[in-house]
């Protein structure tokens, strides 16, 4: 019997002194989106997720916002003549285009990146959506020639995905003013 009590408290001292029980842990790497992004069982919801992934500066939840097989952005006429590559617009360009935003030299960490979706008009047409709505995009990037106020008209059109909740199929850019628009933001940053 005393061996026993020997040999259990061998074990526990040994392991005790084999892994650091009151150190802190590496934080992990976010492998998907925060919380913040709320399920889009209305068409608004999306633009709602695109917002708040702006702000947070969430890639991952920035991108649910869309179609992955099926969007497609049309660029405002005025930046697809100054650039071309505009045209033809996909997931791809839309993902390489977010992830470049986000990385570091590009956007600080104390620079202002939102957008503000006025007077949002909705139209259901069947199994899809129509959103018109006024923008303004506030981007504090780091980069040179890129200016910090982009406004314009989004169009988006919207159905339910594969996983039955609201997604952008397509997105047309219109220039109001004689600002940026974000045509004009994606050519400068991608």
């Amino acid at each position: 019997m005393r061996i026993t009590h020997l040999l259990i408290i061998a074990i526990l001292l040994f392991g005790l002194t084999g892994c650091d029980l009151f150190s802190t842990r590496d934080p992990e790497s976010p492998v998907s989106g925060r919380n913040t992004w709320e399920t889009p069982r209305i068409p608004m919801d999306v633009l709602d997720n695109m917002r708040a992934a702006l702000i947070e500066r969430d890639a991952v939840n920035y991108l649910r916002s869309f179609s992955s097989t099926l969007f497609h952005f049309e660029a405002d006429a005025v930046a697809l003549s100054r650039d071309p590559a505009l045209a033809g617009w996909d997931y791809a360009d839309e993902s390489q285009h977010i992830n470049r935003l986000f990385s570091e030299g590009t956007l600080s960490g104390d620079s202002m990146l939102s957008v503000i979706f006025t007077t949002p008009e909705v139209t259901m047409i069947g199994d899809s959506a129509q959103i018109h709505s006024l923008y303004e995009l506030a981007a504090g990037v780091a980069l040179s020639g890129v200016p910090h106020r982009f406004a314009g008209t989004a169009d988006f059109t919207l159905r339910v995905g594969g996983d039955g909740y609201w997604q952008i199929e397509r997105w047309r850019d219109t220039r109001t003013e004689d600002e940026a628009t974000w045509s004009d933001f994606k050519s400068l940053v991608r």
